[in-house]
């Protein structure tokens, strides 16, 4: 699902320069609990103030070079991308990001996932870290619960009992949802469905996630920010200078993606020089979008669709057309009622179809 990450820091930078100096004193703690091997760490930030919180960016330098640095949001419907890691001249910047469509926190508690460093890192977390949190609608909170928050690390020792709460299994969670015997947890999809066997799929395999624990939202719309993401994380979320979008800022969920789809011609915004991120897709974007991505992947786009089959093919736009006859040709999209719908939103559940159709057709994956 979409739980969405945005870092406006410009923005929260004037917030917390006119922000009453006693909030300003007031300050989270990110709480580092490490597990028995002292090489990963379960995070959660305490001492809040209470305001619901839908989104989160966290930023840790950590003493030492932890490049296979990976976490794990403790929340099952939580959004959050691949952390960005950098790790060089002997210390290791670690950014995590988290969103969802409902509160992440409990009161005055948001237990944000476990970190795994890839080696022993019981003394790696620093004095202080950086935290941006965002409310309703992503919008930056007031007061002083973003900034500095205080690090308080706990390392395992044999014998010792952790400060508060039952002690941690030492193994980590699968990053990667799994599909339970008895079905999807989703209620709003169910064996028989048309959509159901692509859900499944893309759960599975980390591509999709449901807009809350229990459901999944296959008729709401998908945004062009997430399709990005989702094609990003399937190439292991590769490094690419910042696009130039003027709605695309630096720490936005979306922003690394973007940044890469941009690069690499899979792409383009609007005249305006916007990307237009949470704009709902359409089924010809959605078929232009997955026709470069192809491309880029080095897959055969040469296959060709007859769209004279469908009355409605005079209304694909002309940047689309080649893209929409491939997608026809390769048996990604097919019409619906008859018509191709190109200017029609392209809804999570056709999208979960869609991107099964390419991963285990054309991409071969399992």
């Amino acid at each position: 699902m979409g739980k969405r990450i945005l870092a406006l820091l410009t923005v929260l930078a004037l917030v917390l320069g006119t922000a009453p100096a006693a909030l300003a004193a007031v300050r989270p703690a990110l709480v580092c609990e490490f597990l028995r091997d002292n090489e990963s760490a379960i995070l959660s930030l305490e001492d809040l103030d209470g305001s619901d919180i839908y989104g989160v960016q966290l930023e840790l330098t950590l003493e030492g070079e932890y490049p296979g640095c990976a976490f794990t949001p403790e929340s099952r419907t939580a959004y959050a991308p691949d952390c960005a890691v950098q790790a060089a001249r002997g210390r290791t910047r670690v950014t995590i990001y988290l969103t969802d469509r409902s509160p992440l926190n409990v009161g005055n508690t948001l237990d944000l996932g476990e970190l795994d460093l890839d080696g022993y890192g019981a003394d790696a977390f620093p004095a202080t870290a950086r935290v941006t949190l965002l409310g309703e609608r992503l919008r930056p909170l007031t007061g002083g619960m973003t900034g500095t928050a205080d690090v308080e690390s706990f390392p395992w020792e044999e014998g010792a009992s952790r400060p508060e709460g039952p002690e941690l299994p030492p193994s980590q969670p699968d990053p990667v949802p799994q599909v339970p015997a008895e079905g999807l947890p989703f209620t709003d999809v169910k064996a028989g469905d048309w959509f159901y066997e692509a859900v499944a799929y893309v759960y599975s395999h980390g591509m999709m996630r449901g807009q809350s624990e229990n459901t999944f939202a296959p008729y709401a719309a998908m945004d062009r920010a997430m399709i990005v993401t989702i094609l990003h994380r399937l190439e292991g979320s590769p490094a690419a200078l910042p696009a130039s979008f003027t709605d695309v800022s630096e720490g936005q969920y979306y922003a690394a993606p973007v940044a890469w789809a941009s690069a690499e011609g899979i792409v383009e915004g609007y005249e305006d020089g916007a990307f237009r991120p949470s704009d709902p897709i359409t089924r010809e974007q959605l078929a232009a979008i997955l026709y470069r991505y192809a491309r880029y992947k080095g897959l055969d786009t040469s296959v060709k669709g007859d769209l004279g089959q469908f009355p409605d093919a005079p209304s694909v736009s002309l940047y689309a057309a080649d893209a929409m006859s491939w997608a026809v040709g390769a048996g990604l999209i097919a019409g619906m009622d008859g018509m191709l719908h190109p200017q029609g939103q392209a809804g999570r559940a056709q999208a979960a179809v869609i991107l099964q159709r390419l991963c285990a057709g054309l991409l071969q994956m399992p």
